[in-house]
């Protein structure tokens, strides 16, 4: 959140704190996707697994596709239903994948699926409070409101950490995760769902399980089966729909001209 800050303020005139009347939103916006979904998101990873938890986080278009038709008068076409089917179809591959002696971690699959919720909850939220502020300006603080509440979290588990000062791979790891996984990647995400409409911009995140899956695999050597193949393909399969949808012809610079 101060990284973002301090770019918010690298150009003259710019303003540091958003409008008044935008505070409530952001707040919301903030423990949605700043303390609810990572915390899911971590838990989700720890029961079920990196690459399995990725494909059940990000059925975020699930929920956002779902919530943008009352919310946002977003309506569903054919091609944004085969893909939620799709996705619904990775889902319920994921399950069947976590099958073993003793079942799936029941636990593990609630929480990836309500970290996938909450998120898409908050993308369909942002998109409809409709800030003023600068984009960067909200996306700072909600990261920085999201802080507190985390850190009161971190507190009661502490116990249970795994980073030390001499954990040299940790401390890596933290640094890709404030700069790179937070910092710049919500910098991109909400000016995204500024442009896009809420259903294809949260489809887009799908490419995220397919490279959760991949870093498994070659990070934490985790074995990737057959229904992680078949989740991945039908991920994939969802993101070539939206991405292949036809583009309205320009009517009105025709018309111009």
């Amino acid at each position: 959140g101060t990284l973002l800050l301090l770019l918010c303020l690298s150009g003259p005139g710019r303003p540091i704190l958003p409008h008044r009347e935008e505070w409530r939103g952001v707040l919301a916006l903030s423990l949605l996707i700043m303390v609810v979904f990572p915390f899911a998101l971590i838990a989700g990873v720890m029961l079920v697994g990196p690459g399995q938890a990725a494909i059940l986080n990000y059925t975020m278009p699930l929920w956002a596709s779902l919530l943008a038709v009352p919310l946002l008068g977003e309506r569903l076409d054919r091609r944004t239903l085969m893909a939620l089917g799709l996705g619904l179809a990775a889902v319920l591959l994921v399950l069947a994948g976590t099958t073993g002696p003793g079942g799936p971690s029941g636990l593990g699959v609630a929480l990836g699926l309500a970290a996938g919720a909450t998120f898409g909850a908050g993308t369909v939220l942002s998109k409809n409070l409709r800030f003023r502020s600068p984009v960067l300006l909200i996306t700072a603080w909600q990261l920085l409101l999201g802080t507190p509440p985390a850190f009161a979290v971190w507190l009661v588990l502490h116990d249970h950490i795994y980073l030390h000062p001499d954990a040299g791979r940790g401390l890596f790891g933290l640094f890709y995760m404030v700069v790179f996984a937070n910092a710049l990647a919500y910098a991109a995400w909400f000016p995204l769902v500024r442009r896009l409409k809420a259903t294809v911009a949260s489809l887009s995140l799908l490419v995220v399980p397919c490279i959760g899956v991949a870093s498994s695999a070659l990070l934490v050597q985790r074995r990737i089966g057959a229904f992680d193949v078949a989740a991945l393909a039908c991920v994939l399969g969802a993101i070539a729909l939206v991405v292949r949808r036809p583009v309205a012809p320009p009517i009105a610079e025709d018309m111009q001209r």
